[in-house]
């Protein structure tokens, strides 16, 4: 094994297999540099004055994830160098380096290091570090007097040692500084009159504009005159329930008359329809809840990864037809009434169109007013909402609804997949709600958060084309009771047995349905509710940072299977994850499966990144049908190593009790030392599915760790096997 700096903290944190240990320790003790390197290593870690690299500086330290990359073993090689070069060369680096590597061996040794404090851990943690911050501050402040009092004293000793010590000036001296600096004056006055004269001379007599010199980096506006909505625009944006449009003063045509004195305020405008483009001049005036243009950083926005990024505005698309092949008829709507809602909340939300005949997807941008049916996906990492006729829905990533209106004019939400939170202000609020086998009217309660799924769940081994999947739905009233009147179920349109036609039910209640079951209903008291049913959950820093990148993608690029295809070649792992879930929520898997089989430099995901991938998309697709399946089988045989396409395809579907019986679990265990990255992580994840192991038991083995370590993995794994342990629990 080569002596390198990864190898080397690798070593020091004792995380190599034995044999490489033993050779990696006998190379340091045998060269003098590694020897230095090692004292170093120990040195900076201990040190606590070392601050922390500068995002602005040279070298490699301008992208926060240098340092990520370059512990997962997956920085571009170009740069692999220069980034072990500019550590070796900078104590602040190399301390960054191999600090990070210690925690996360500690983290893979001691899993139990990454648990919660418990209250008196938490007590003592604060004490101890309110103990280090207080003598850390006395310390600094102590420092600080001591040079003060020597800056002083070395300007107090020249004056107190007599002015006699200041030699004299001759009087040339002096007549030669005074005729310098009456030659500077003359100079500079010349100056000043040429520049007047200039200013004088100017065609057209303008004024050149006065150049505004700010911070560094700033980006200087200037500020554009308020101009407000006249008052019918106004009284008109008050009864349709939107903000008034911005409005925006044009300059005259070109070839139009002269242009005469213009009165104080801004001249009355048309006012215009909510949602309608209108090309403004500059300067532009911008309506109250426009976002307004951020200034950049100098550096780029690595600088900027403190400060949340602001969601940019996705342009409206270009009108398109309502879906015809998956239209139903429009419910009645008031005289007049052209929209159902109006689109917000976070992310994007997708809706399905027509373009030149054929089925497309366009985003729907915030405040975007919604038709009378609308077939609605959000992203994963999204969380939009629409405001229905005073019921707000919101939808959870990976959700696809179909919002319509009832007979009556209230909203209604078919929901196909995923989940959704429902509340309204006023509690004469009612929603239809059709959720599988699960379908009535939600009559009272809305008030109060109310949760709907539709979960799609399918047997291990099973054949996607012949054996439908489980569905099961469900209403959940969180935190108020809610009135439900039951319309006709599935499949022969007749009420639900085991639930009233009509009647209320309590918080923290479920009205549930299954496929399995078909003809009854079920009223489950949940205790405690599911962590989901709390609303909109942020998610991570990373997902949110990719989910503000799938917003300006979108924004600048019109066209979003294109946007999408973009973003799924990003460099950033996380853009090019959010895309590719994306695209398989709309039909398109290929740019999941390629994700999932890379194993390119640069391209290849992490662990968690390729499960989190692998579960957002493929059980999914296999349980929404035949037609779902075999697009992604379709993939896997594009995409997939050469001849593993239909190993793949059932390692995706997973092993049923009969293939487990008949050899599939010596299949499972030898597929952990296949040669491909993909068939490993599969088998793995496969195991781990059936078994249950215990977080303990899941480090024995890395798909993605060196080969040694995978073959103690793999033998640990087939003394399970041995022992007749790769079997599935059945609960009691």
């Amino acid at each position: 094994m080569r002596l390198t700096l990864r190898t080397l903290l690798a070593c020091l944190d004792r995380v190599l297999p034995a044999a490489e240990q033993r050779e990696l320790e006998a190379k340091v003790a045998a060269t003098g540099a590694a020897r230095q390197l090692v004292e170093r290593l120990q040195r900076v870690v201990a040190e606590a004055a070392i601050p922390a690299p500068r995002l602005d500086g040279r070298g490699l330290a301008a992208d926060a994830n240098s340092v990520a990359e370059y512990l997962d073993n997956c920085l571009e090689p170009d740069r692999l160098e220069a980034f072990e070069r500019m550590c070796i060369e900078s104590d602040a680096h190399l301390a960054e380096v191999a600090a990070c590597h210690d925690m996360l061996a500690t983290l893979a040794r001691e899993p139990a290091a990454a648990e919660s404090l418990d209250a008196a851990g938490r007590r003592r943690l604060l004490a101890a570090m309110g103990h280090l911050s207080a003598q850390a501050t006395a310390t600094a402040d102590r420092r600080e007097a001591v040079e003060n009092a020597r800056a002083m004293r070395a300007a107090i000793e020249p004056a107190a040692a007599g002015v006699s010590r200041i030699p004299r000036r001759s009087s040339h001296t002096a007549w030669l500084a005074a005729l310098g600096a009456v030659a500077l004056l003359v100079a500079l006055g010349g100056l000043l009159v040429e520049a007047i004269g200039r200013s004088r001379r100017r065609p057209g007599g303008q004024e050149p504009a006065p150049e505004v010199v700010g911070d560094a980096g700033a980006v200087e506006r200037q500020p554009a005159a308020p101009a407000a909505p006249p008052a019918e625009t106004e009284q008109a944006a008050e009864q349709a329930g939107v903000a008034p449009p911005a409005v925006a003063v044009a300059p005259p045509p070109a070839d139009g008359p002269a242009a005469t004195p213009a009165p104080a305020g801004p001249p009355p405008s048309p006012s215009a329809a909510p949602g309608a483009e209108v090309e403004a001049a500059a300067p532009a005036t911008v309506a109250p809840g426009m976002p307004v243009e951020q200034p950049r950083v100098p550096q780029g926005d690595a600088l900027a990864i403190a400060a949340p990024l602001p969601a940019a505005p996705v342009p409206p698309p270009a009108a398109r037809a309502p879906d015809a092949a998956s239209a139903v008829s429009p419910a009645p709507a008031a005289a007049g009434e052209t929209s159902l809602g109006f689109a917000g909340g976070e992310g994007l939300l997708l809706r399905r169109m027509v373009d030149d005949g054929r089925p497309a997807w366009a985003a729907v941008p915030p405040g975007a007013t919604l038709a009378l049916r609308e077939d609605v996906v959000a992203p994963f990492g999204c969380r939009p909402e629409v405001s229905v006729r005073g019921v707000t829905i919101r939808l959870l990533p990976g959700t696809r609804a179909v919002i319509t209106a009832a007979a009556d004019g209230s909203p209604r939400l078919e929901l196909a997949f995923g989940k959704a939170i429902l509340r309204a202000s006023h509690p004469d609020a009612r929603c239809g709600i059709a959720a599988a086998g699960l379908a009535g009217t939600i009559t009272a309660g809305l008030t109060g958060p109310v949760a709907v799924s539709v979960e799609l769940d399918r047997p291990a081994g099973s054949d996607p084309a012949a054996i439908p999947a489980r569905v099961r739905a469900g209403v959940i009233a969180v935190d108020a009771g809610l009135g439900w009147r039951q319309e006709g179920g599935v499949p022969d349109a007749r009420p639900l047995a085991g639930i009233a036609a009509e009647g209320m039910i309590d918080a923290r209640t479920a009205i549930t349905w299954e496929s399995e079951a078909p003809a009854a209903g079920r009223v489950v008291r949940l205790d405690p509710l599911p962590a989901w049913v709390a609303g909109a959950q942020p998610g991570d820093r990373l997902e949110r940072n990719a989910c503000a990148a799938l917003v300006a993608r979108v924004a600048a690029v019109p066209d979003l299977e294109q946007a999408l295809a973009e973003m799924a070649a990003d460099r950033r792992a996380e853009n090019r994850v959010l895309a590719a879930s994306t695209l398989a929520l709309l039909g398109d898997f290929d740019a999941a499966v390629e994700l999932l089989c890379t194993e390119a430099p640069g391209r290849r995901l992490e662990q968690g990144q390729w499960t989190r991938l692998e579960a957002d998309t493929v059980p999914l697709a296999l349980a929404r049908g035949a037609n779902a399946a075999a697009k992604l089988r379709q993939a896997f045989e594009d995409r997939a190593p050469h001849g593993k396409a239909e190993a793949l395809f059932a390692l995706a579907r997973g092993p049923g009790d009969d293939e487990l019986a008949a050899g599939g679990a010596e299949a499972l265990v030898a597929g952990l030392e296949d040669g491909d990255l993909v068939v490993r992580r599969y088998a793995y994840k496969c195991l781990c599915d059936i078994v249950q192991p215990s977080r303990a038991d899941q480090l024995h083995y890395r798909p993605d760790a060196l080969p040694e370590r995978r073959r103690e993995g793999a033998n640990w794994w087939r003394g399970q096997l041995q022992k007749g342990l790769i079997r599935r629990h059945r609960a009691a």
